[in-house]
């Protein structure tokens, strides 16, 4: 399963794969942002049923194939539904799909509902996602997200995607106007979880959306007119609270204060901001290949020493697991009690065995602060003399692969809210496995959650068992889990700041008049 990670740090990705800042996991950490020329915005009173959103862009895209970045894809998702959506606490929920069933896990079956209309008034039909599908698949549109595809394990969709197999032969079949197959190499209980990423969203009969005022939709919201830097929804539900949606486009240089939300505020803005959690992560990893750090018990006594709520400062959410904070708090994990010192008698240590670790990491941003805090914190020990190699992005990858490191900066991302995302890259075989980290009762488990098909609690079972495994044998350092930055006016209501997702539907929201 691929997770990316930008910068090891800033994730590019929505396929979330680890070392890529790819487009494939909407949800990403802070991405370089195009200032735009200059433009005057008329300063307007609010109005009750309007809502005023703003995206630092270079473009307001509609397309949902071509999504980059979270905030891009708000419009998007508040013009298109697909099978599955998201609540407003970031769960996944039904949305086209009235229902679904599956005997094996393998060959999926959804029953589309018959009151999703088109814009245009038609219903929408299975036949729309299985256009939509092999569009996005389609190397004449080559698609930044073509790959989620394969990552999904949809049937013969790698092939296609190498061009071995035609585009018919993608494992998604409409039986019916309103009954989709979804065929998978491989079981997957969790693919509904799957179903509700930005490039799966339908577009009408799988066409790519027109750019203008009479773009087909079919999700909450329709356009009603746009302009270069403004697109404005009108709703197409009675009960949404905001009939009414801005979408602005701005530069560095525009007042942002009189928007209600700003999808990704620039760093120095501090008004009316809230930090979302994200389901990324963010460690050092170990080489088990190292002589010194191959020893268990110096691991434990580098866990000991660095405070995870101290390193994280500024940063993020502590993270004291190798799954992200707001995965653990049901697992109750508890800090060691004891001291490096007390793991370095265990090995015979004295101060004349000094031991000197190198700590790798990109030379970019925050990366060197977080290293010179570890570095410190591991300084206050006699036993330890740290080195400090910063290194350019293609170094540290380098250095990853070839195993040239004793401790190195690291990160992993989720396309969706599932612990076993965290736990596939600890397979001793995983090609994202570059600590060199072994453990065969850790790969059984990991094997039994893949190919097994397990009721809610032994999967759960399973998972924490892997987790324990995991902490026993020191695998990680994790530092913090990594938050979305947003601003949101104090009279506006329904964001959940607990919601991983990154999904702030406009359908969810309404103005506290008090506030107003």
């Amino acid at each position: 399963m691929k997770q990316y990670i930008k910068n090891l740090a800033h994730f590019k990705g929505f396929l979330g794969h680890l070392i890529v800042c790819s487009v494939l996991s909407v949800l990403i950490v802070g991405c370089d942002q195009t200032p735009l020329p200059q433009t005057k915005i008329k300063i307007e009173k609010k109005i009750p049923t309007e809502l005023n959103r703003a995206i630092y862009s270079a473009y307001i895209q509609l397309d949902p194939h071509f999504i980059k970045v979270a905030a891009d894809a708000a419009p998007v998702r508040d013009l298109f539904l697909g099978l599955m959506r998201f609540d407003p606490k970031g769960n996944i929920i039904n949305g086209v799909a009235e229902s679904y069933k599956t005997q094996d896990s393998k060959h999926w079956v959804f029953k589309i509902r018959n009151d999703v209309i088109w814009s245009n008034g038609e219903p929408v039909t299975a036949d729309d996602f299985v256009e939509s599908w092999k569009r996005l698949l389609d190397p004449r549109e080559s698609s930044p997200l073509a790959q989620y595809l394969i990552y999904m394990g949809l049937e013969n969709a790698k092939e296609i995607f190498n061009g071995t197999k035609p585009l018919d032969d993608l494992g998604i079949h409409a039986l019916n106007s309103q009954i989709l197959q979804i065929d998978l190499k491989e079981p997957n209980q969790q693919l509904p979880k799957m179903l509700a990423h930005v490039a799966l969203l339908p577009t009408y009969h799988g066409k790519k959306p027109e750019d203008s005022n009479q773009i087909i939709v079919n999700g909450d919201y329709e356009v009603i007119s746009r302009e270069i830097n403004t697109i404005t929804l009108h709703s197409r539900k009675e009960n949404n609270a905001f009939k009414t949606v801005k979408y602005q486009l701005i530069g560095t240089a525009q007042n942002p204060d009189r928007f209600d939300i700003i999808e990704n505020p620039l760093k120095g803005y501090r008004r009316n901001i809230i930090k979302l959690p994200q389901l990324c992560t963010y460690f050092y990893e170990f080489n088990f290949n190292d002589s010194n750090l191959s020893k268990k018990e110096i691991r434990q006594a580098i866990r000991a020493m660095v405070s995870s709520s101290d390193i994280s400062k500024g940063f993020g959410i502590p993270d004291y697991s190798v799954l992200p904070s707001t995965m653990t708090s049901e697992i109750g994990y508890q800090l060691s009690s004891h001291s490096a010192e007390q793991f370095f008698e265990q090995l015979g240590l004295k101060e004349k065995n000094i031991l000197h670790i190198k700590i790798t990491f990109d030379n970019e941003g925050k990366h060197e602060e977080i290293a010179n805090r570890i570095a410190r914190t591991l300084g206050q020990s006699d036993l330890f003399r740290v080195t400090l190699d910063p290194v350019s992005w293609e170094s540290l990858l380098k250095k990853r692969d070839s195993k040239n490191f004793q401790l190195i900066r690291s990160g992993w991302c989720a396309d969706y809210n599932d612990p076993v995302l965290f736990l596939n890259q600890f397979h001793s075989t995983s090609l994202d496995n570059k600590s060199g980290y072994s453990n065969s009762i850790v790969d059984e488990k990991l094997e039994k959650l893949k190919i097994s098909l397990l009721t809610e609690e032994e999967r759960d079972s399973l998972i924490l068992e892997i987790i324990k495994q995991l902490e026993e044998d020191v695998a990680i350092l994790p530092l913090f889990q990594y938050q979305r930055r947003v601003s949101v006016a104090p009279d506006i209501v329904g964001v959940d700041k607990d919601n991983t997702s990154e999904v702030i539907y406009s359908k969810d929201l309404y103005r506290n008049k008090e506030e107003g």
